[in-house]
């Protein structure tokens, strides 16, 4: 346990049967804690503090579902620094990523907005699972744990709706060494959607759904 993040750790022992209402109050407490408790630390900020050289083991692999230029929402974007490494990374394949980010932490938004301030427009705080979008997106990037267990397939086919034609839906898992994996692709497949691709790296599973 982390005596140092009192609340991720009651976040990591709610049980799987906790009320959304609940989970989200304990979940958005965790964030603020553990993402806001050093403002120099750009990686912890976007949930990891490890440094650069981890930060591109586990989040490079991402690149992978990017198959074209378009409109890139992350949601759960923190402080943008993940939109900020896939735009860079896109673009030594010659693709070009339009950034757009949602979060339910305020103080995480107005960090991304600061990353990119010509966009800053295109970001907003919001619960992803209670969020309509107003528009759809080339790409849609989201996490399982950002909902209880018993939300994960609604929440697919939520995030789903916000991906244009010929657009991707890139759900992801992240997970610490004690904690038990999940295939995300066998989540999609309960959601009644097909995966059309699959990258891991340590501690992150993700998968994509192509929108035809």
């Amino acid at each position: 346990m982390h005596a140092e993040f009192p609340k991720r750790d009651q976040w990591r022992k709610l049980p799987s049967d906790s009320p959304p209402e609940q989970y989200f109050n304990v979940l958005q407490a965790a964030v603020r804690e553990y993402y806001l408790a050093d403002l120099s630390n750009a990686y912890q900020q976007s949930g990891r503090s490890s440094g650069a050289e981890r930060w591109e083991d586990t989040r490079r692999c991402l690149v992978q579902a990017i198959h074209r230029s378009g409109d890139f929402l992350d949601v759960g974007c923190a402080n943008g620094l993940l939109l900020e490494s896939l735009i860079a990374w896109a673009g030594e394949l010659g693709l070009t990523l339009r950034p757009h980010g949602l979060d339910f932490v305020p103080e995480l938004v107005e960090l991304a907005r600061k990353r990119f301030p010509d966009h800053r427009d295109s970001f907003a705080a919001g619960n992803a699972f209670y969020w309509v979008p107003q528009r759809q997106y080339d790409f849609v990037r989201t996490n399982l744990e950002y909902v209880p267990v018993a939300d994960w397939t609604e929440f697919i086919r939520r995030q789903y709706a916000a991906v244009a034609a010929n657009g991707r839906l890139i759900v992801c898992h992240y997970r610490n060494s004690d904690e038990p994996y999940v295939d995300p692709g066998s989540v999609v497949q309960q959601a009644g959607f097909a995966e059309a691709g699959r990258t891991a790296a340590p501690g992150v599973a993700a998968v994509w759904i192509q929108r035809e």
